[in-house]
């Protein structure tokens, strides 16, 4: 029974592999260049995200009155807030998806400084390649199952290559020198699938996450018994309140630095603040304050750092992918695993190859 199973495991994880070769290699080039993709973005754009200070920061309304004289029609999503005294704000369009306006201004001014689209930076077109294949929202499912089907190979490689006896963990955990090519290609591919196994899972499985996330959500949140919250409503108004007092109340409401401000989509959705702290690149630890725009009374105040289990799982996805968990050096090693793919693509196919050239001789 054992050997069966092998033996069809053994297929599944060849011919899959064959198969995936190409999309997961793929994969891995374009995640090691996310991983520097923002710095990339920074230095290349450095005329739209940096401005020299000119004196105390303007109001935020008054911020936005540069960008509705240009787009008095154009509704804003949000604003993300400079993360240094010479960053800019950058404010999002409403419609979403790679052709979205960004649109940035000066925090001392209020003057537009430059524009781009979602898919024009560096950073966002590899996104485009890396999580949607380069054909939209199509692209992004078709990724989430193509990151299931990756995970059987990677659970099937580890259980072909798993030793029956004692003697075979050295040899199978090592390259062994001055065998000839055949053996350097089968013990690099062991090499290079077992010791980083478990990080390669790690990135299938998160890629499901985001792929799959009410379903996974569902999932998570029931096996560790998290109740997921409604979504907050407000009532109806006649006028809602000046902007900036809108924003001093979510600001005084809790800790934290003011990144982002999400603007309402309907009339019945409440101005939502978001603050975040220093770490938040490491763990994305963030608190959103919900704030009715017409009496200014707060109405929730998510913190992530008190989230249960379960939430806090579907949060760690992100640092986990992309290497943030750990800061630079976690970054570095993050861009070599992206190789390894590569490396499991090309030594996977040199043995199919060899094999088959052996059997067409004999």
């Amino acid at each position: 029974m054992k050997k069966k199973l092998r033996r069809a495991l053994g297929k599944l994880h060849l011919w899959l592999g064959l198969a995936l070769a190409l999309y997961f290699a793929f994969l891995g080039l374009t995640g090691s260049l996310l991983v520097f993709g923002r710095e990339v973005d920074q230095w290349r754009e450095a005329e739209v995200l940096r401005v020299v200070p000119q004196g105390a920061p303007l109001p935020l309304s008054k911020v936005l009155e540069g960008f509705r004289e240009r787009y008095p029609e154009q509704k804003v999503g949000y604003i993300s807030y400079p993360r240094t005294p010479e960053g800019t704000y950058n404010v999002r369009q409403s419609e979403t998806g790679w052709s979205q306006r960004y649109t940035y201004l000066s925090p001392y001014t209020g003057q537009i400084v430059g524009e781009r689209t979602r898919g024009g930076t560096f950073y966002g077109f590899l996104c485009y390649l890396h999580f949607y294949l380069a054909m939209g929202q199509l692209g992004w499912s078709v990724n989430g199952w193509g990151a299931i089907l990756l995970t059987l190979v990677l659970l099937s490689g580890l259980w072909i290559w798993w030793p029956t006896i004692r003697s075979q963990w050295r040899v199978r955990l090592s390259v062994r020198k001055g065998r000839g090519p055949r053996v350097l290609t089968h013990d690099l591919h062991n090499v290079f699938g077992v010791y980083p196994l478990g990080l390669m899972l790690a990135f299938t499985l998160t890629a499901i996450v985001f792929a799959f996330k009410e379903p996974s959500e569902r999932i998570v949140y029931g096996l560790t018994g998290v109740q997921k919250e409604a979504p907050v409503k407000v009532a109806l108004g006649t006028t809602p309140l000046p902007l900036d007092t809108l924003v001093e109340i979510a600001d005084k409401a809790t800790d934290g630095r003011i990144q982002r401000v999400n603007f309402p989509k309907k009339p019945t959705e409440p101005l939502v603040v978001r603050k975040e702290w220093e770490n938040w690149n490491q763990t994305r630890d963030r608190v959103e304050i919900a704030v009715d725009p017409f009496t200014g009374k707060v109405l929730r105040i998510d913190d992530s750092r008190k989230w249960p289990l379960g939430r806090k799982l579907i949060q760690w996805a992100i640092p986990v992918h992309f290497g943030l968990i750990g800061g630079m050096a976690t970054r570095v090693l993050w861009v070599l695993l992206g190789l390894v793919p590569v490396v499991l693509a090309v030594t996977g196919a040199l043995q199919w190859w060899a094999k088959k050239t052996i059997k067409q001789k004999k």
